[in-house]
């Protein structure tokens, strides 16, 4: 059996552990005691590491959702024809799944590619929120939220 990874729970329990040894280090500091640099510097790696994990996974399921809708539509569309033509349609929309999946994935200039809503989300996780309420992604995405 293929291992899928970290499971929501493992994710989970690695955000409680590294608050827990924040919270540690912050406690040792107050107390007067030095912390290594480079385990301060370890720690923030490896919460960019699954911040930058998570933004993945959600581009990744977002495109996977848009990209259904999207192939849903092209067979809706195959209806419109005669039945003969609806065949050749829906064979020609089938033909090109792995094209359609690799610009999906990787096509920076496709807007619900995977790489373009990992660029997006990513950006909007380190960019100051100054700056990213004068930006049209931003702004729209904190619209839709606040809309919900």
């Amino acid at each position: 059996m293929a291992d899928k990874g970290l499971t929501e729970k493992d994710k989970k329990k690695i955000e409680v552990q590294l608050k827990d040894i924040k919270k540690f280090i912050k406690t040792i500091e107050s107390m007067g005691g030095e912390v290594p640099k480079p385990l301060k510097k370890s720690l923030k790696h490896l919460e960019t590491a699954l911040n930058t994990g998570k933004d993945l996974a959600k581009a990744a399921e977002e495109a996977s959702r848009d990209l259904k809708a999207y192939e849903k539509d092209l067979m809706s569309a195959c209806k419109t024809v005669d039945q003969e033509m609806q065949m050749v349609c829906e064979a020609k929309v089938a033909r090109k799944w792995q094209a359609r999946s690799v610009k999906w994935t990787l096509d920076p200039k496709n807007e619900k590619s995977v790489i373009s809503k990992f660029i997006k989300k990513t950006v909007q996780r380190y960019t100051p929120s100054v700056i990213c309420k004068h930006w049209d992604y931003c702004a729209k995405t904190e619209k839709k939220a606040a809309a919900k």
